[in-house]
């Protein structure tokens, strides 16, 4: 398995690094870091006072600079771990775009799963700040584990899953199961409603007859009116240890609501986020 790494050298990138080299113990795979960075666009009347191609060549070697430095350190955090006989690669990209470098080297290096640092915000910070690693979420066609900063690793032995109750996710259960098997861990299924009782107790018994007989998945209801408060009430009451969410692309419009209900968990919540895309 490959597991690509997207890092800006935060202390939020630093925090998920370690999440990435625990999963790629886990499941024994190797990672590629990857750092984007931007070259200066300026203003033609400032092009005219200024060599941009020497200026250009100066945040190059400064970036390389860096970047090397950052390997050093990135070294550092896997032997001080003991995992540091985790194959380790690392690739920088100079991109004016960089939520399309991150997915194209994400499909260029074959990853099976992004690993992704974030930062926690709220109100119209939480639209601003963080937005590569929501972008990358959505544009990805493998699924992204989107590590909050405040995120400290213990293991991953309980894995939740958030369900709506819908046609369908049938398919999400079975792939979140594969994950959770893959981490050795077992698969909590939630979810959070309270407005159709009679629905919940029909789909309850559908999903617990299809896994009969699988050991490892268990599924709750959970009553609240606020939904993304019913899903963080429970993962914290609960020690889950990451969560997996059924997101799908912006383009459909109606299921926007799973996809921004995933977004906030990420930043609201120092539980790592796995959001896995499924065609619904």
């Amino acid at each position: 398995m490959k597991i690509l790494f997207p890092t800006d050298f935060s202390s939020a990138a630093e925090n998920a690094f370690v999440y990435a080299l625990k999963l790629a113990d886990r499941l024994e795979a190797s990672i590629t870091v990857v750092h984007v960075y931007e070259v200066l666009q300026l203003h033609t009347w400032v092009e005219d006072s200024m060599n941009m191609d020497q200026v250009n060549d100066q945040i190059t070697i400064g970036e390389f600079e860096q970047f090397r430095a950052k390997i050093e350190m990135l070294k550092r955090i896997a032997a001080e771990h003991r995992l540091d006989h985790v194959e380790v690669n690392y690739s920088l990209k100079e991109s004016d775009y960089v939520i399309e470098a991150i997915l194209d080297e994400a499909k260029a290096s074959g990853a099976d799963i992004i690993v992704i640092g974030t930062r926690g915000a709220s109100g119209l910070k939480e639209i601003l700040f963080g937005s590569v690693a929501s972008k990358v979420i959505d544009g990805a066609t493998c699924p992204v584990c989107m590590v909050p900063d405040t995120a400290h690793y213990r293991g991953i032995e309980k894995i939740g899953l958030t369900l709506e109750y819908k046609p369908g996710e049938l398919e999400l259960i079975e792939k979140s199961l594969a994950i959770a098997r893959k981490l050795g861990g077992h698969l909590h299924c939630l979810h959070v409603d309270v407005y159709d009782p009679a629905k919940e107790k029909v789909k309850l018994m559908e999903y617990r007859h299809a896994f009969a007989h699988e050991p490892d998945i268990s599924f709750h209801v959970h009553p609240d009116l606020d939904v993304e408060k019913g899903i963080l009430e429970f993962m914290r009451f609960n020690e889950i240890d990451i969560v997996i969410m059924g997101v799908q692309h912006k383009s459909k419009l109606k299921e926007l609501f799973s996809y921004s209900i995933a977004r906030r968990i990420a930043y609201h919540t120092d539980i790592p986020l796995i959001g896995l895309h499924v065609d619904q």
